[in-house]
């Protein structure tokens, strides 16, 4: 079907790509998902995509489409047939950075269209921009936290279309719950995220004292020192939380209880295939209902 969008001035008609002047297109810089909805600033990596971007020969675009912006960004359809950006922010800024600059006045942006719900454009923003470059992890979170609480999305839908597990998406959100000088930390680099994700498994009055108490010591916070301090705190108060073990410490904790002959070997043998992701769901049901008879009494060794 034919599509018809009103862009001020520019009237554009439905093809594989438009060219249009891009202060026609409707632009919400706070649906930016993987830039935690901020404007792309005009740094040099700007500048230089927007020189990257400018037409090879005369001015705005030859009539040939020698323009350098290889790749549209995507729009689509509002109710008042505008269009509005909802991936490729930053070349939306980069083509807005040549005409205010007067680079190139008349800069006509490539651009494709597609109607797509709230949540759909926000998937989609996210999932585009993943593919073209590596978001920081705090900012991957806060757009995952946003994707499922504010568009409602489910985790599995978001994993899906991020192609992550919904176990990787569900434990990175962790990272919103730290105080903002934790964030800060990992988005600069100098806390990795797996000593973060340790700090989050912590009581909340209680992260921000153990991150400084680590910092104070002018060592590089790690996970094994976040777990260390929770293992005290855990044997001291009872805060914290025990440390999760590693299935090699299970392994080690059954092998060390359980013997070939012993009732207990098969099914110890059969939990540490299931925690490890070699028996599906369905497998460990069935032996389950083998082992244990309907009054919880164990039937198979």
């Amino acid at each position: 079907m034919a599509f018809t969008a009103e862009t001020g001035d520019h009237k554009v008609t439905r093809s594989d790509i438009f060219l249009v002047d891009p202060r026609a297109l409707v632009v919400d810089w706070t649906k930016n998902l993987s830039r935690n909805g901020e404007e792309p600033p005009v740094d040099e990596a700007l500048i230089d995509l927007a020189k990257d971007m400018l037409p090879r020969k005369g001015q705005g675009d030859a009539e040939d489409g020698s323009s350098g912006q290889l790749n549209p960004i995507l729009t689509r359809p509002l109710p008042d047939r505008r269009l509005e950006v909802i991936g490729g922010f930053r070349r939306m800024r980069a083509a807005l950075r040549l005409i205010e600059s007067k680079t190139c006045p008349d800069f006509k942006i490539k651009y494709t269209v597609s109607r797509l719900s709230d949540a759909e454009a926000a998937l989609v923003n996210l999932s585009e921009n993943l593919q073209r470059e590596d978001p920081r992890p705090v900012q991957l979170a806060h757009a995952i936290r946003s994707l499922t609480e504010d568009y409602g999305l489910t985790m599995r839908q978001v994993a899906g279309r991020l192609k992550r597990s919904e176990a990787w998406c569900g434990n990175l959100v962790n990272l919103v719950v730290l105080p903002t000088a934790i964030q800060e930390s990992v988005a600069a680099g100098r806390t990795p995220v797996s000593a973060a994700l340790e700090l989050a498994k912590l009581p909340g009055d209680q992260r921000i004292k153990v991150f400084e108490s680590l910092a104070e010591q002018g060592t590089k916070i790690t996970a094994a020192g976040v777990k260390a301090r929770r293992r005290e705190a855990h044997e001291v108060t009872g805060d914290g939380g025990p440390v999760p073990r590693t299935i090699k410490q299970v392994r080690a904790f059954f092998e060390g209880k359980t013997g070939p002959a012993d009732p207990g070997h098969r099914l110890a043998m059969y939990l540490l295939d299931y925690i490890a992701g070699k028996r599906s769901d369905e497998a460990m049901e069935k032996y389950w209902d083998r082992a244990f008879d309907p009054a919880g009494s164990r039937t198979v060794g």
